[in-house]
């Protein structure tokens, strides 16, 4: 009767503990990434009245006879099943769909957890941190071209407000479309684009295309579109819809006069690159506009604008050529005089780099239909500052920036374990590396074997609240029958003692 009495306290403390994990699942059935735990029992030891016998030839044999002592914990087991995706609309949310685990460093310790609620703490680089706890996330980070090493350390992930592009200067023009082989254009046909110097700087050159008559060959040409700072008319000599020219001013320097009355000056320089303006009583007013390189003599500007004006001319650059084109309209090639003979203009703004600019042509066409030609691309752009970002579902962080550029930021990681179950928690649905659970490989999301990311969404827990209720009631009936065993064995003792009265 003692042995059933502790059998019933063993099934007493075991149903308590599963009571308790069952408890902690239906509490957590909102709890973001959190992964239910089950319990399982196993028997205790048992008392050995008598052994086995081996049957003989006039007998046979007997079983052994053994008294449990009662029930004892087997296992807590974690079901790393998918929970729900619930879409947030937050962009640092984020859910994982496949294996695999977030991996955090939380002071000098790497936890791993199934909950992506993250955001940005108020750091000036701007961590990407775990909302939960703090905890850093950590990732592949880009280099400045928005490369990502897979094969890098992992780093604490960054979106800094401060993320800049710097700028590109255009080296390749391309241009597409079909140049009319049945007639003779009655002008120069003029293409006109913006290409960016070493600074950042906008710059526009032409380029003039001019059917060769009766050949299937089109000379090009190019020009460098000079325009000054911005400036307002108020009572200056400068006239709108007039063309100026520059002319020397002796002894030295340099004069912007009329073109049909060289008497009109509207500014002087020194250098030809700096012009002090004059007003319409041939006085200086000591105000100065800049042009990005300095004027030949007999350059022609006009003016252009309304109450802020600028003065604007073409400088014809050194290079031309020729495009040549096979008999059936296409592409052959093209020639220019420069040393390698490629179509390649060169020009040098002021306060930065030459600039050596190829014109690409391959894609024009020499047919009997409508002229086409248009500009298509260039590979330039100016300075950008990071404007917003996204993460995509291989957990790219793309920066959008002023420029309208993107590049890559830096790329979230996941870990996956040989046995995840074996992961010990810490918390806040935090797990760390065991020793049961295996070394965690690393890897990006999209990579076989590895997860994929839901962006803008939250893994919801993974437990089911019918499930638990059921275990819950057949825990409950559990606890009550081991009760009644304690209080039968109690009984049976009382009636044991009142033998003698």
């Amino acid at each position: 009767m003692m042995r059933s009495m502790f059998a019933g306290v063993s099934g007493l403390k075991t149903h308590q503990t599963r009571m308790d994990v069952i408890g902690n699942n239906i509490a957590n059935v909102n709890t973001v990434g959190f992964k239910a735990a089950r319990v399982t029992f196993k028997d205790m030891l048992y008392q050995q009245l008598a052994g086995a016998t081996a049957p003989t030839a006039t007998r046979g044999g007997t079983n052994p006879q053994q008294i449990g002592l009662g029930v004892s914990l087997g296992s807590i087991d974690v079901r790393h099943t998918q929970g729900n995706t619930q879409a947030t609309g937050y962009i640092t949310d984020l859910a994982i769909e496949g294996d695999g685990f977030f991996v955090l460093e939380l002071g000098n310790q790497r936890v791993y957890t199934r909950a992506g609620a993250f955001g940005l703490d108020n750091g000036t680089d701007g961590n990407l941190v775990s909302l939960i706890n703090g905890a850093r996330v950590l990732g592949y980070k880009a280099d400045a071209n928005g490369n990502i090493d897979l094969n890098a350390p992992l780093e604490a992930l960054r979106i800094s407000t401060a993320e800049t592009i710097r700028p590109r200067a255009t080296t390749v023009v391309a241009f597409a479309g079909n140049l009319d082989v049945r007639t003779i254009e009655p002008e120069p046909l003029r293409r006109s684009v913006q290409v960016y110097d070493s600074r950042g700087k906008e710059q526009t050159i032409n380029v003039i295309l001019e059917r060769v008559p009766g050949l299937n060959e089109w000379a090009w040409q190019a020009e460098w579109v000079l325009e000054s700072t911005t400036f307002r008319r108020g009572d200056l000599a400068v006239e709108m819809n007039t063309e100026y020219e520059v002319a020397t001013d002796s002894p030295s320097g340099f004069q912007l006069v009329d073109k049909n009355d060289a008497s009109k000056i509207i500014a002087k320089s020194t250098d030809g690159r700096v012009w002090e303006l004059w007003d319409k009583d041939g006085n200086p007013t000591g105000e100065q506009i800049e042009f990005e390189t300095a004027l030949p003599e007999g350059f022609t500007v006009r003016a252009a604008g309304d109450t802020e004006v600028k003065l604007v001319g073409n400088l014809a650059l050194d290079e031309k050529g020729t495009i040549y084109f096979n008999q059936d309209g296409s592409f052959n090639r093209v020639e220019a005089n420069t040393p390698n003979g490629l179509a390649v203009i060169n020009f040098g703004p002021e306060l930065a780099d030459p600039l050596s600019i190829e014109l690409d042509f391959s894609q024009f066409t020499h047919f009997a239909d409508a002229t086409t030609a248009r500009f298509l691309s260039q590979d330039g752009y100016t300075s950008g500052t990071l404007e917003s970002f996204s993460i995509d579902q291989n957990g790219r962080i793309v920066g959008s920036f002023s420029n309208g550029l993107t590049r890559n930021l830096g790329q979230i990681a996941l870990a996956r374990f040989a046995n995840a179950a074996g992961l010990e928690r810490v918390g806040s649905t935090m797990f760390i590396q065991s020793a049961n659970s295996g070394t965690a490989q690393v890897n990006a999301p999209g990579q076989p074997g590895f997860g994929t990311i839901s962006p803008s969404s939250l893994e919801m827990s993974n437990v089911d609240l019918s499930e638990e209720f059921t275990e819950l009631i057949i825990t409950q009936r559990g606890f009550q029958a081991n009760s009644r065993v304690i209080t039968s064995s109690d009984e049976m003792l009382q009636e044991l003692v009142n033998l003698k009265r």
